[in-house]
């Protein structure tokens, strides 16, 4: 998913080839097991993106500080730093089908799961007016591996973003996207337990266009 930069919705006049990076700040809300064990934080982040005639490569990265948010049963803080990628092919001028991968990684393995899954899905944008832009996207999460062991029949993904372009080489950005992974276990080849886990991450960033 493109979290603060998108380059392809541009009219077709624009370059065949067009690329972009830049700085996001990240804020992120994380559960497991139960609504009553939630984290909040904030941190630094990064999204780049490349696209070549109608073939688009985007990755983001975010490193957030996790810290339990009054009144959860969670007491241990911890920090994620999460990659995520996507390639996509617009079918059409409004519509990109995609695939890509995600990969969360925790410093506190007792504190939270870390995570690693396929992506397979898609991406709707529409211009609003010259030089703005709105997306959504939604995917599947196939094959999510655990740190703490356990399977995700049904784990999904949604983006929503806003995208302005104040120029050729400066452009700025807001998204939302929510993970939710279904998770579920055996604990000692005992009877199956749910443990879902939710994540929310917000950003909003500026990127310079080559």
């Amino acid at each position: 998913m493109l979290a603060g930069v998108w380059v392809t919705a541009w009219p077709a006049s624009a370059a065949a080839q067009q690329g972009s990076i830049g700085p996001d700040l990240v804020v992120g809300e994380y559960r497991e097991a139960t609504s009553s064990m939630r984290y909040r934080g904030i941190g630094p982040g990064a999204t780049g993106s490349f696209t070549f005639h109608r073939v688009t490569v985007d990755g983001t990265f975010a490193s957030v500080q996790m810290d339990p948010i009054s009144g959860s049963q969670a007491t241990e803080s911890f920090k994620a730093t999460s990659i995520d990628a996507w390639l996509r092919w617009d079918a059409l001028d409004y519509l990109g089908f995609e695939v890509g991968l995600i990969k969360r990684a925790t410093d506190s393995e007792f504190a939270a799961q870390s995570v690693g899954a396929v992506r397979a899905g898609a991406r709707t944008h529409t211009l609003l007016g010259p030089g703005a832009a709105v997306w959504l996207r939604g995917d599947y999460l196939a094959g999510a591996q655990f740190s703490g062991g356990g399977s995700a029949p049904l784990a999904v993904e949604i983006g929503l973003g806003l995208d302005i372009r104040w120029s050729k080489r400066f452009r700025a950005a807001a998204q939302y996207s929510f993970q939710r992974l279904d998770r579920k276990t055996n604990p000692a080849g005992g009877p199956e337990v749910s443990v879902p886990i939710e994540q929310s991450l917000a950003r909003v960033g500026l990127a310079v266009g080559f």
